[in-house]
């Protein structure tokens, strides 16, 4: 196994949480996954008339996390419209494959990725557990959204610890 996919992942990929709370306050509905994507296309820098598809390297990623399908999508720009394949970790198998790999291979690109994993990953065996069938599991699901992607405001930089040397 190699340490490719985390570059994948920390370039164009993010984490992902949302879930309703009923009349008691509970959370419903947990959602939670990972997302890459890349443009459907590059431009080669050696062949400059020809573009090439991101296709095959979405595929063994959807592979390798045995997540269903790659999803095309486009994305309106202000100034353009980008095509994008994406692929998302929604099932569990998916979600373990990944903790495991990204355990073994960390983010290192920036501590709100490795962080927001690591809250992701919370948030996933919370899930899992059924823990948020609790007002206890609830809060703790809530402060852990409320601290993900652009929420951050407390910084770890110890994931550097295990940067490879």
């Amino acid at each position: 196994m190699v340490a490719i996919w985390s570059g994948f992942i920390e370039s164009d990929g993010n984490f992902y949480c949302e879930f309703k709370l009923n009349s008691e306050e509970i959370a419903t509905i947990i959602k939670g996954y990972m997302r890459v994507s890349q443009k459907q296309t590059y431009k080669s820098t050696t062949t400059i008339s020809k573009n090439h598809s991101n296709f095959y390297i979405m595929d063994k990623i959807r592979d390798f996390l045995d997540v269903k399908i790659v999803t095309k999508i486009q994305r309106n720009k202000p100034n353009y419209m980008e095509l994008v394949s994406q692929g998302k970790t929604t099932k569990k198998l998916s979600c373990d494959i990944l903790i495991n790999y990204l355990t073994n291979f960390p983010l290192f690109s920036s501590p709100p990725g490795h962080q927001d994993f690591l809250d992701w990953s919370e948030v996933h065996h919370i899930r899992i557990s059924k823990k948020y069938k609790s007002l206890d599991g609830t809060s703790k699901l809530i402060s852990l959204k409320n601290s993900m992607n652009t929420k951050r405001t407390q910084f770890n930089w110890d994931s550097l610890n295990r940067f490879y040397c």
